[in-house]
């Protein structure tokens, strides 16, 4: 009889553990509002661990691999090409200092960032921080431009066509995202994206259609070209934040539709 009860006692003891563990796992499936299948991973991604003690190496092989396809475009994501990049428009305006200028930049063609190279990636997994260190042995620029303001007291106002060439390009994107939940899946969304770049070598041309070929267009190539360095060094917080705009957008079209568990497994 004692065998019998303690028998009851101990099944009685296993079916509520049962129960508050179905219990616990429907409430915690409800409040995640998580619905999320085992997706297909592309060939053009090698998934990552969130358990993974070498996650900043892993991410590095990432972005090594993916590059190729970058190149290319993956058209199930929408991502163009990036060789050569295509940009419809970068707005630029600087305030402060002796580089006063509004400026726009339109139909943007970039030869060269197909051939960066990531030197150091670090990962902060749980609050979503991604700091990559790249470089760039060339970008060859041209395209469309509209600027009006000062550069170092000389005032200037033009339209035309540029090219630019950029040499030994070193850069640092910091990534900040957070989780989203859409429909039972997690997405991360880019809620800031901040870029800083150094140049080891520039050359600006630019064709003036207000001041055409004449004296005047023909001195401010030369003046752009003489004082580079000052001028990218006073515009480049706000070259900085323009790009980093640009590729904010740019990423967040991708996230949304590739969801975390493709490139971060939880195990």
């Amino acid at each position: 009889m004692a065998f019998t009860r303690v028998t009851s006692i101990l099944l009685l003891g296993l079916c509520w553990a049962v129960l508050v563990s179905c219990e616990n796992q429907t409430v915690a499936e409800v409040n995640n509002g998580l619905n999320e299948p085992d997706f297909p991973t592309p060939e053009y991604i090698l998934p990552c661990s969130r358990k993974d003690p070498k996650i900043d190496s892993c991410f590095l092989n990432t972005l090594v691999h993916i590059q190729p396809y970058l190149v290319k475009g993956i058209p199930e994501l929408d991502v163009p090409p990036i060789e050569p990049l295509v940009i419809p428009e970068l707005k630029m305006e600087n305030g402060q200092g002796p580089v006063r200028v509004r400026a726009i930049f339109t139909n943007i063609t970039t030869i060269g960032p197909g051939n960066y190279s990531i030197s150091k990636v670090r990962v902060n997994l749980p609050s979503y921080r991604f700091d990559l260190h790249l470089s760039l042995p060339k970008i060859d620029i041209h395209g469309s431009y509209d600027i009006n303001g000062n550069v170092l007291l000389f005032p200037i106002q033009s339209h035309g066509d540029f090219w630019a060439l950029f040499g030994d390009v070193k850069a640092v994107a910091r990534i900040q995202g957070v989780e989203e939940v859409k429909n039972g899946v997690r997405y991360m969304n880019v809620s800031r994206l901040l870029i800083d770049f150094s140049l080891g070598r520039a050359r600006f041309r630019i064709n003036d259609h207000l001041n055409g070929n004449n004296v005047i267009g023909q001195a401010m190539n030369q003046f752009l070209n003489q004082n580079i360095k000052e001028i990218i060094e006073e515009m480049r917080p706000a070259a900085s934040a323009s790009i980093g705009k640009y590729f904010k957008d740019f990423l967040n079209a991708v996230f949304t539709k590739l969801p975390l568990k493709v490139w971060m497994h939880d195990t």
